[in-house]
């Protein structure tokens, strides 16, 4: 619907792979240990003026605000993995772009709802599973629209 729409998409196997350019919107999904590492780079070429970005979404996960325990991340060390996604959230912040912080529940295939809830920041979120439609829909509303522009937010499944 967006003609002349850009997006580009910043993953663990692509981070270093970004062409230079100017894009409308940069989606970040880089969850793992060495995402802290992978972003810094990324945050380089912004300032540096070979990527140019008008809005970062940044796909997070709920917990690393302790408002869950986000037990179903399989890593070998949950506390340094939430350290990075709040450092990566930092530097998102301080690039001084718009920015939407998405933090969704547990993501599951199996769930059946596709509707979502936003939950601001602060406050507590349900420890509940969301549908990966209902989190896609969640990444492309931020994507293509501003509704939640500078804000830090939970999805969660519905209530």
């Amino acid at each position: 619907q967006k003609p002349d729409f850009s997006v580009i998409i910043s993953e663990s196997t692509q981070a270093e792979k970004i062409v230079d350019g100017s894009y409308d919107v940069m989606y970040v999904d880089l969850l793992h240990i060495g995402m802290d590492e992978e972003f810094e780079v990324i945050v380089d070429q912004i300032e540096n003026g070979t990527i140019k970005v008008n809005k970062i979404v940044f796909l997070a996960t709920a917990g690393m605000d302790n408002e869950i325990d986000p037990q179903w991340l399989e890593v070998q060390d949950l506390k340094e993995l939430l350290l990075e996604v709040k450092y990566v959230a930092k530097l998102v912040d301080e690039t001084e772009l718009p920015y939407t912080i998405l933090r969704p529940v547990e993501v599951q295939n199996e769930v059946q709802e596709d509707g979502f809830d936003i939950i601001a920041e602060g406050q507590q979120i349900t420890d509940a599973k969301i549908s990966e439609d209902a989190l896609g829909q969640a990444v492309l509303e931020a994507i293509v629209t501003n509704n939640y522009i500078n804000q830090s937010i939970g999805i969660s499944s519905k209530r």
